[in-house]
């Protein structure tokens, strides 16, 4: 995201800003322009893309903003146990964790962990309390707010809330305080409508709610769908490898914060079982998934955070640390460069312009494009073509301007338009990528991907005749795993 860089040329945070671009130039969301996520995460980058149009500009200084409220929510909640040193510590420990998952920046579930955090501050700072049998109603609006973004962005992450408010309203209603239930049931709906209502006026507006159901609620369902409990709890247990992704962020701090911190510092053993399930669940949700990315257990994390003071509440028994400015400016520069080095630095405006590197990622297909006035483009997959309506700047002009991770079993309409689209010759330039895996044995590249999807295309007798293939260019992914895409480049024959 930040304009150091060239480009960022990751897949998600690129389909989001296009679509984005798409509504803010005409296009509905979902009847005229398609993804399969919620529509929360298209209302921040329509933001962004305000903010600059031709760049990720905009998202950057969003994502500084994100970045920054998510670390004082973090360091609000150490603070809550610890002095200001440590939880300071904890808030960089944290954001290097969070580094090490993330790809190139900019995706969802960044945004939901950040919400995450702070509604974690809040059923903390309740659950630390004596007397719960008083809720604060203005925490309850948050936590409706909070909920609603997640729910109206990747709706099977709400299940981290589902818990610790469970919870509050039974512990409310068993000391029998009525009236601060009522006011909690109203407060928690009044943020969820908040955030519901202008999504749902615009939805209502263009005439796009039952569609949006239809692809946000339905389409998912469909494509996060598992055959049997036997095969969910298989896959699951096989998932538990996933966690030695990060198994120090992943496995080994959830596992302090869940039950270490939870059952010896949270007072009330219900709150303490609240948080427990909370984890539980959460890991279920994002674990039994059948298509798994390694970024996807990023709102995992916020486990991470009571894993952290955990560990930290047990070393200052051991350590006397006398608050000084100095050592923590000298942890935060150290904690910049360490991110820097996990990061990779790649692709900076440095290589790009001034010592002038090998051209990065699409450059070569970008420069094709550009040379046409207003092209017009249509990719046939998912993955790195995406970039090119952002490097371009090309509004998508058809509602599948590119093509999700959805098979054709699960979303048939999909491959069905994409083919009318060739057919009637409705964009200038196609793209069509084909993978090539890499041996990490051999540290070679030895397995081309070989799938109904390329090969449909590939050798769909409408694109033979309406188009020329006019360039093939073969890129090294440095975001996704280092595998080598193949890009097939086609231009319309008679426009």
């Amino acid at each position: 995201m930040s304009p150091f860089y060239a480009s960022n040329e990751w897949a998600d945070p690129n389909i989001y800003f296009n679509v984005a671009k798409g509504m803010l130039n005409g296009k509905t969301l979902y009847t005229e322009i398609f993804d399969h996520k919620g529509p929360f995460i298209f209302f921040i980058y329509g933001i962004g893309y305000f903010i600059s149009n031709t760049s990720f500009f905009g998202m950057f200084l969003i994502q500084i903003i994100n970045w920054t409220i998510l670390l004082i929510f973090v360091y609000l909640t150490a603070k809550l146990y610890l002095n200001q040193a440590f939880s300071f510590i904890i808030s960089i420990i944290f954001s290097l964790f969070l580094m090490k998952l993330i790809k190139a920046g900019g995706s969802a579930e960044e945004f939901i962990l950040t919400w995450e955090c702070i509604s974690l501050y809040y059923f903390i700072k309740f659950f630390k309390k004596d007397n719960l049998s008083v809720h604060p109603p203005i925490y309850m609006l948050i936590h409706g707010c909070l909920c609603s973004m997640t729910l109206l962005t990747k709706i099977n992450l709400v299940m981290f809330w589902f818990f610790p408010l469970l919870f509050i309203f039974i512990s409310i209603l068993w000391n029998k305080n009525f009236k601060n239930f009522f006011l909690n049931v109203t407060y928690f709906i009044v943020g969820c409508l908040i955030i519901f209502s202008p999504v749902i006026f615009y939805l209502y507006s263009h005439n796009a709610l039952k569609e949006a159901y239809n692809i946000y609620i339905v389409l998912n369902s469909k494509y996060s769908q598992i055959s049997s409990v036997q095969s969910t709890f298989l896959l699951l247990l096989k998932r538990i490898t996933f966690l030695f992704i990060d198994s120090c962020s992943l496995l080994v701090f959830p596992t302090i914060g869940l039950f270490y911190f939870s059952i010896k510092y949270i007072k009330s053993k219900i709150a303490s079982l609240s948080i427990i399930l909370s984890g539980i669940s959460f890991y279920i949700t994002i674990f039994m998934a059948p298509m798994f990315q390694y970024y996807y257990p990023i709102p995992f994390l916020v486990y991470d955070v009571l894993g952290l003071i955990g560990l930290f509440l047990y070393l200052q028994k051991y350590i006397s640390y006398h608050y000084s400015v100095y050592p923590l400016i000298v942890i935060a520069i150290i904690s910049v460069f360490l991110g820097l080095s996990l990061r990779l630095l790649t692709n900076t405006w440095v290589e790009a312009r001034i010592l002038k590197h090998d051209k990065y990622l699409t450059e070569n297909l970008r420069d094709v494009l550009i040379k046409e006035k207003d092209p017009t483009l249509l990719n046939l997959g998912f993955g790195l073509g995406n970039s090119l309506f952002t490097t371009c700047n090309i509004v998508p002009n058809v509602k599948y301007f590119i093509k999700p991770n959805l098979s054709y079993r699960i979303y048939p309409q999909l491959r069905d338009e994409q083919s009318s689209y060739i057919k009637d010759k409705k964009t200038q330039f196609i793209i069509l990528p084909r993978r090539v895996y890499k041996d990490g044995i051999r540290n070679s590249y030895i397995h081309v991907e070989k799938t109904d999807e390329f090969d449909y295309y590939y050798n769909l007798p409408t694109l033979k005749e309406n188009y020329n293939l006019i360039m093939i260019d073969t890129i090294k992914n440095r975001i996704d795993e280092n595998n080598l895409e193949i890009y097939y480049l086609y231009k319309i024959k008679n426009p």
